[in-house]
């Protein structure tokens, strides 16, 4: 098998290929490297077969124009940043790209490549119930899922706004319908990102929970979650 040179500095553009995230001439540019690269011209197949099967996995949801275009301008200018320095951007962030950048699929590519990519059975993406826009104070409203693969899972939420004022935000694992405390106490950053492993796992877990507590975190909930992740099928 021959490999072109530039194939490094190319295969992380396949899932915005597929989503028609790429400029138009990044767009062209990419298609010609696929022709003569069989690594990233599978990969295109195999993107391409998880988003025609999704509709027939998951229902459809329709997101917020606002969302796609926020999520493909950051999928864009970080592609363009991780050029000018030259780095890879890991694989991790190139699902969680795929995850929202599908413009209105629940899971988005992120489930369909999972489905079909070796390894997929026990490995999950999990949409996550938020609060309403009271709740955080805040005129936008987060997105939070959970990436789970068997006993592992670490909750990703992105336009997370800073906890009120002596507070932090307290990640809970919950059991027989109990919420347990856990040592994953988190804050955004800047942008409003945030992620929290869950420390211990979540076998035989029914949901991972977030509230806002007192710094050094509660023992029990001071309030109703913020954000609910049902492990439950």
């Amino acid at each position: 098998m021959t490999v072109p040179a530039d194939h490094s500095a190319r295969s992380d553009d396949a899932a915005a290929y597929v989503l028609g995230a790429l400029e138009g001439h990044e767009a062209a540019e990419f298609s010609a490297h696929v022709k003569s690269c069989p690594l990233c011209a599978a990969e295109v197949e195999r993107l391409s077969a998880a988003a025609a099967v999704l509709p027939l996995a998951a229902p459809q949801l329709t997101a917020p124009a606002q969302l796609k275009r926020r999520v493909l301008t950051d999928a864009t200018r970080e592609r363009r940043a991780r050029r000018q320095a030259g780095g890879y951007r890991p694989r991790r962030l190139r699902m969680r790209f795929e995850l929202i950048g599908a413009g209105g699929l629940a899971a988005g590519l992120a489930i369909g490549a999972l489905l079909l990519a070796p390894g997929g059975p026990g490995t999950s993406v999990i949409r996550a119930k938020v609060a309403g826009t009271s709740a955080w104070h805040s005129t936008l409203r987060p997105v939070a899922w959970v990436d789970r693969s068997g006993n592992d899972a670490e909750l990703v939420v992105d336009d997370l706004p800073e906890a009120p004022a002596g507070k932090v935000y307290e990640l809970w694992i919950e059991r027989a319908g109990k919420p347990h405390p856990t040592d994953a106490l988190f804050e955004p950053t800047s942008g409003g990102h945030a992620e929290a492993g869950v420390p211990g796992g979540v076998r035989g877990a029914t949901a991972i929970l977030v509230t806002a507590e007192p710094r050094g975190g509660s023992s029990v909930p001071t309030m109703s979650p913020l954000i609910d992740a049902s492990l439950q099928d």
